[in-house]
């Protein structure tokens, strides 16, 4: 029911903004706390940084041609998202650890408010409007907030703000490309190319989507159906790089006068059929496979909070 339910909000022009009513489903997990969320961001962030430089050496002999390859563009996108993750969790995991340490001095000083007042219950009027003071009076701002905020249990929602809009497009990037590119080399470059029985090949067509599915099970960020169009730019984005390569006379690492068969403009029917096909109807399969998770992890998230 709750997947139906997301499932029929998505469907709206709205959906394509970058609206969300809490900033901070982008740092927390619904199965652990934040501080669990930061330390895998932050070790998948310094092994996809580390497993990027390592490429830069292993394929040395390219030399400015690693930066041709969608793969290379698409791992790229993946090591920024984490990195830009990491520190949004950590920016949030402070702001949480600031948040305790007001609310203990907002209780210490409500608990001595109340021993002050029972101090005086000699004098019962006395004693009325100094309760009464303690929620009404406005001259103390901090206290006042404190005190209905954690007791009458007002909303912490948190806004967006620019960088959680800036992580959402990068995410809305990643996730796909890394997707795109596990599924594209295995089935059709894989044959042909070679090469992708080696370590960095594999964390650079395998691992790539796993860390990136990982995370969106992992965490709470939210998956919307028509930001397939952020993926979408930035795939028109590299045909449109490669476009200029090729016209420019560029040539691949193999000495190719295309960068992938797809990619061969001297061949220019089966380069827009091909082309095509990858941003009209994969990339968008490949969204809708992402937002199929996080519809899983919503679902699953609901059946446990009624068994709990």
């Amino acid at each position: 029911m709750a997947g139906w339910s997301i499932l029929r909000k998505e469907f709206r022009l709205v959906q394509f903004r970058l609206l969300y009513p809490n900033s901070a489903d982008f740092a927390e997990s619904p199965w652990f706390g934040v501080l669990y969320v930061l330390l895998y961001r932050f070790f998948i962030a310094v092994f996809c940084t580390c497993a990027t430089i390592w490429s830069g050496f292993y394929y040395r002999h390219t030399g400015a041609k690693w930066f041709i390859y969608l793969t290379n563009w698409s791992f790229f996108c993946v090591t920024v998202y984490f990195i830009c993750a990491t520190i949004v969790t950590g920016l949030h995991y402070k702001n949480q650890l600031k948040q305790l340490v007001n609310t203990a001095n907002d209780q210490k000083d409500i608990k001595n408010g109340v021993e002050m007042s029972a101090k005086n219950e000699d004098n019962k009027k006395s004693a009325c409007e100094q309760g009464s003071n303690l929620v009404t009076t406005p001259g103390d701002g901090e206290s006042e907030i404190g005190f209905t905020g954690y007791v009458l249990g007002a909303s912490q929602d948190t806004p967006m703000r620019w960088f959680h809009q800036a992580l959402w497009v990068i995410y809305n990037i990643a996730v796909v490309a890394a997707v795109l590119v596990t599924i594209t080399f295995w089935s059709l470059i894989y044959a042909s190319f070679g090469g992708g029985r080696s370590p960095i090949s594999v964390v650079f067509h395998a691992v790539n989507s796993v860390v990136m599915v990982a995370d969106t099970m992992l965490s709470s960020i939210p998956v919307r159906l028509y930001h397939f169009v952020y993926p979408m730019l930035y795939s028109i984005t590299y045909i449109s790089f490669t476009v200029i390569y090729w016209a420019c006379g560029g040539i691949s690492s193999h000495g190719n006068t295309y960068i992938y068969p797809q990619t061969d403009y001297s061949r220019p029917v089966f380069s827009a059929i091909s082309l095509a096909c990858l941003v009209l109807i994969a990339l968008p399969l490949c969204h809708s496979l992402v937002f199929g998770l996080y519809c899983l992890r919503v679902w699953i998230k609901t059946k446990c909070n009624k068994k709990a």
